[in-house]
């Protein structure tokens, strides 16, 4: 079954959600420096919900490519 953009980006933002919430328990490792990295995906999540709230699909298309983007 197809998953429609509507479905998937909430989906990727939830991911990344968890992917920042594991980089955020590396900030009390000496030498690891992970600020820059928890600030572009919060970015992009923030941009994620207002793209889904605009409901501007080429926007929505270009917040979900950057999303994927992030792992752990």
């Amino acid at each position: 079954m197809t998953e429609s953009l509507a479905e998937a980006l909430p989906r990727e933002i939830n991911r990344v959600r968890a992917v920042q919430d594991a980089y955020k328990q590396f900030r009390t490792m000496p030498g690891v420096i992970v600020e820059p990295a928890i600030t572009l995906m919060e970015a992009s999540i923030v941009e994620g919900i207002a793209a889904l709230a605009s409901g501007d699909v080429v926007r929505m298309l270009r917040v979900h490519e950057a999303l994927k983007g992030f792992e752990l």
